[in-house]
């Protein structure tokens, strides 16, 4: 599911239409709120902040929606690997090197394989 999709599902569980979201976003049309959830483009992270402020909803949850998008974007559905992305930038340096050495020795393992 596409961010839009995913905050269209925010924005009803919220109550509010298109139009109610945008005008306490500052816009007089509902075009921007419409163009974000069909997908056209991404919002950025100070609007993403007002889209959060706008819904009551933490930035944090806004951005991790966006998070989970994008990694679905890319195939990644398993929800033990959304949640690792989603810690990562979180973790100490010493645990961050500890994951970036495994992903590598499984890298280059499977290189091995090839060979």
């Amino acid at each position: 599911m596409i961010f839009g999709q995913k905050l269209r599902k925010l924005r009803e569980k919220k109550g509010l239409t298109q139009q109610q979201l945008a005008e306490k976003l500052g816009f007089v049309s509902n075009s921007y709120v419409s163009e974000v959830e069909s997908g056209k483009f991404i919002p950025s992270e100070e609007k993403l902040r007002k889209i959060a402020k706008a819904l009551g909803a933490p930035f944090k949850e806004l951005n991790d929606l966006l998070l989970e998008s994008k990694l679905e974007q890319l195939g990644i559905k398993k929800p033990e690997l959304i949640s690792l992305f989603k810690d990562i930038p979180s973790l100490p340096e010493k645990d961050k090197k500890v994951i970036i050495n495994a992903y590598l020795k499984i890298k280059e393992r499977r290189q091995k394989k090839k060979s």
